[in-house]
């Protein structure tokens, strides 16, 4: 199972930078979110096994974050691999009543393939 971290760096005054400096020394291997600073989420995932780290960290400084269960694709850097992945996971939402809120992509792993995490809601 992938997972995600997902919380709105919601403090006085809400900083994206205060709440990365909780996490450091934990590496984030994907992150994204839309309007961070304006009430939105930031999103984001860590290395297998780091989670709970993470989600310690920022429990203790204050904020709410959630553990939620993603798709993850791999994608080779050809054209066309982010709509075959973003496709595949559309079928399995329809499916389930589900439609794609956010999309987190990753850096590079070793093999230069791109990891891509697509969070789902119900409709």
């Amino acid at each position: 199972m992938h997972m995600q971290i997902r919380a709105t760096p919601a403090k006085s005054p809400t900083s994206l930078v205060a709440f990365l400096e909780v996490l450091q020394g934990i590496n984030i291997v994907a992150a994204g979110g839309s309007n961070i600073e304006q009430g939105g989420e930031f999103a984001f995932a860590v290395e297998h096994g780091e989670e709970c780290a993470a989600m310690t960290a920022l429990a203790d400084a204050g904020y709410r974050p959630t553990l939620v269960k993603v798709e993850t694709c791999t994608l080779d850097n050809v054209p066309g691999a982010l709509l075959a992945c973003v496709a595949r996971v559309t079928d399995l939402n329809a499916a389930e009543g589900r439609v794609i809120k956010d999309i987190s992509i990753g850096v590079p792993d070793a093999n230069g393939q791109i990891p891509v995490q697509i969070y789902s809601e119900a409709v």
